[in-house]
């Protein structure tokens, strides 16, 4: 498959779990609000219209970015499994904030001093437990259970 982003276990992992996390983050916020009922699945609640200050992000424009591709979503639906390998709550709390990016501008909505803020934490603390949460992850995809049952997913070395 040209062209398919992949870990490559010959490469610092931990990075490129940080990685495929920020893409999933990218991806998630392309993924489309409406529509994604399953097949004669109704909700009858309005739709939600946030306020700009609600968002707490800056609104550069209405142009929405291009649907992700299906690989784009394979790998966000992977890179998100991995989420619940972390035990810490404080390390799963981060990631999860980091998930978080707007759509338009492409912003983090927690950034750094916001999650140290939040966690009651320093920002250097919040950084580090984003990157310990990391090498959790990627200490476990490293096992040869799961490299076996994602090996699509996984450059060969």
């Amino acid at each position: 498959m040209k062209g398919v982003k992949r870990i490559d276990l010959g490469r610092d992992v931990p990075e490129q779990v940080a990685e495929w996390l920020n893409d999933a983050a990218f991806t998630l916020a392309a993924m489309p609000a409406n529509g994604c009922w399953p097949g004669g699945m109704r909700s009858y609640w309005p739709d939600i219209v946030a306020d700009r200050e609600d968002l707490d992000w800056p609104m550069e424009s209405d142009i929405r970015p291009p649907l992700p591709t299906s690989d784009e979503v394979s790998r966000m639906d992977l890179a998100l499994s991995w989420v619940p390998m972390v035990a810490d709550r404080g390390q799963k709390a981060v990631v999860n904030m980091r998930l978080i990016v707007h759509p338009i501008s492409g912003q983090h909505r927690w950034t750094w001093t916001k999650i140290g803020r939040k966690l009651g934490i320093s920002h250097h603390t919040a950084k580090g437990w984003h990157a310990t949460a990391c090498s959790v992850m990627a200490q476990k995809i490293r096992q040869p259970a799961f490299f076996t049952s994602h090996i699509a997913h996984f450059e060969h070395m």
